[in-house]
């Protein structure tokens, strides 16, 4: 009831913004649904109203003819009966037609009626038998007829008997006619108009009903992440939904393999193109060794330069190719509580590794490495995340290259466990930092920065955000000495969601 409750709710709000709404906007298919509906039962009560409303009219002024009549045919019986003596009274219990026959005077008779200036008293039907004086200001015939008595106006019958020339008048207001024909609409439609709201209600909960499976979809699809393109569920569709689904599914399929094909094809350059670049590298080696002039020399060491730098590309395009395959499969919340041993990467171990991938390195420009957090573990802490071990240790060492290459000499590289449980870590350098601006865009594959002397591939970041996006970690990217204007550093923090 409670969840009935909250879609009405969300069925007005919907309501009042499509009201605001410009009629260029998509409207909702339930909304449009709801109010046709609505709309139908509205315009199908107020003719149904108008139909009841007349029908009663007709037969309240129908009804007040026949109790006028009645009633003047009583009071005709009565002063008859009153009137004369003998066998009189014979006038209150005769038939109809002998009493016609005997006491009642045609209308073509020349007695019939009343003349204009006669003074008469009127019978109303009122609740307490109230009458009327009223002199005529011009003739009646015996019959129906529509005065207006003090102002308002009556329905009055005239009906002429032979005894003494007598004539029985009765009346009764017009608006009685109004107010029983309203009595009674009401009542016929009260029972109508319940069950056209109860109807509209009963349309709207079916078409809530009809529409969820498509809000289920929609809630798949918006909780999936940009890489996944595996085919939508048709369970539980609507048929008149399916060939769109259909078609959609196959434009997944199409797109999922485009981007196989691209993949690949940027996977086979890569290994096509480390061939010669090994080459390269191994002639550049040997012609170290010959006897070369200065000049020739230091031309050398721009090439083997430029040849390691591509050879950094290739590898750094091969591991962002390997980390965005390996997100289009993307894990599970349920594979990641209960991927056991084989899905929990043991961060102790990845530190250790990461170290070591970019010792020499550093030491070579003359950088310091420093670890921190892991001296102060309680005995048998084991800190781990629930990822695979070598998309964390592809993590780290990406962060520790990126934090040697722009890290002055003689400056430290930190790597620190700050938190156990959560597990948080980071990394910190002593670099020229990157602006706030620029945050965003430096995970974006092959951006750069520019001004900043020191060549790179622009992927390391972007393998970094692919990566911690598979795993539901995040990246944030801080500055790791604020307040310092020339060498603000950099600090990155991996955490999870």
């Amino acid at each position: 009831m409670s969840e009935i409750l909250k879609r009405f709710k969300e069925t007005i709000s919907e309501i009042r913004t499509a009201l605001r709404t410009p009629h260029s906007a998509n409207p909702s298919f339930t909304l449009r649904a709801s109010l046709c509906c609505a709309g139908a039962v509205v315009a199908f009560s107020l003719v149904a109203s108008a139909s009841i409303f007349a029908v009663s009219y007709f037969e309240a002024a129908e009804s007040q003819e026949d109790r006028l009549e009645e009633v003047a045919g009583i009071l005709a019986r009565s002063r008859i009966a009153f009137s004369q003596k003998g066998n009189s009274f014979e006038a209150l219990y005769m038939d109809d037609e002998d009493f016609e026959d005997r006491y009642i005077v045609d209308e073509d008779d020349p007695r019939a009626g009343l003349p204009a200036g006669a003074d008469i008293l009127i019978q109303t039907l009122h609740r307490t038998g109230r009458a009327l004086r009223l002199r005529l200001d011009h003739p009646l015939k015996d019959g129906y007829h529509t005065l207006k008595i003090h102002g308002a106006n009556y329905r009055v019958f005239v009906l002429t008997v032979n005894v003494g020339g007598r004539h029985v008048v009765t009346a009764e207001r017009k608006s009685a006619v109004w107010k029983k024909a309203w009595a009674d609409t009401i009542n016929l439609i009260i029972p109508f108009l319940v069950l056209s709201v109860l109807l509209s209600l009963w349309i709207w909960f079916f078409l809530w009903q009809m529409m969820r499976p498509v809000k289920r979809l929609a809630a798949d699809l918006g909780h999936r992440s940009g890489d996944s393109l595996s085919p939508m569920s048709l369970t539980g569709m609507p048929s008149e939904l399916l060939p769109l689904l259909t078609a959609f599914n196959g434009l997944l399929a199409r797109v999922e393999t485009l981007r196989e094909q691209e993949a690949r094809f940027v996977a086979d350059a890569a290994h096509e193109l480390r061939s010669p670049l090994a080459a390269l590298s191994l002639q550049a080696e040997r012609l170290e060794k010959e006897d070369l002039s200065p000049a020739a020399r230091e031309r050398l060491s721009t090439l083997r330069a430029g040849i390691d730098r591509a050879v950094r590309q290739v590898s750094q395009l091969l591991t962002l190719k390997r980390a965005q395959a390996k997100t289009s499969a993307k894990p599970s919340d349920q594979d990641r509580r209960q991927g056991g041993a084989a899905q929990k990467a043991d961060i102790i171990s990845a530190f250790n590794e990461a170290i070591q991938s970019v010792y020499w390195e550093a030491e070579k420009l003359g950088l310091t490495l420093e670890v921190e957090g892991i001296e102060d573990l309680p005995p048998g802490a084991e800190p781990s995340l629930p990822m695979n071990f070598d998309d964390l240790f592809t993590i780290l060492r990406n962060l520790l290259e990126n934090a040697v290459r722009y890290s002055p000499a003689g400056t430290a590289v930190t790597l620190q466990l700050l938190s156990v449980n959560p597990p948080v870590i980071r990394v910190s350098d002593n670099g020229p930092g990157i602006p706030s601006t620029e945050r965003e865009r430096v995970m974006e594959p092959f951006y750069r920065r520019l001004g900043t002397g020191v060549s790179g591939t622009g992927l390391g970041l972007a393998i970094v955000k692919t990566l911690c996006d598979r795993w539901n970690l995040s990246v944030e990217l801080d500055e790791a000495h604020p307040g310092e204007k020339e060498a603000p550093g950099l600090a990155v923090t991996i955490r999870e969601r």
